[in-house]
């Protein structure tokens, strides 16, 4: 498997930037901001509407397996930095 070069403020900046996610999904431009380098990142919870947000403006590249794979290297750089 080839690891992509995403990560979450690089998902966040194809959607448009912080201010555009936060209008999309209805939530504050602190709190998308704090996504990109938050511990858990974007929460889960959240990645369906991300992934609506994505197909709508032309950006189908960002897909749930996307989101999952940044979510998993995020964690797996965690624990080697608590190791």
């Amino acid at each position: 498997m080839v690891e992509s070069v995403w990560t979450w403020g690089a998902i966040i900046d194809a959607l448009g930037g912080t201010g555009a996610v936060a209008e999309a999904l209805g939530d504050s431009t602190s709190t998308v901001s704090g996504w990109r380098t938050r511990p858990r990142g974007i929460p889960s919870d959240r990645w369906r509407s991300l992934v609506k947000l994505a197909s709508d403006i032309g950006h189908a590249e960002v897909t749930l397996e996307v989101l999952a794979e940044v979510a998993a290297r995020r964690n797996e750089n965690e624990i080697v930095e608590r190791a």
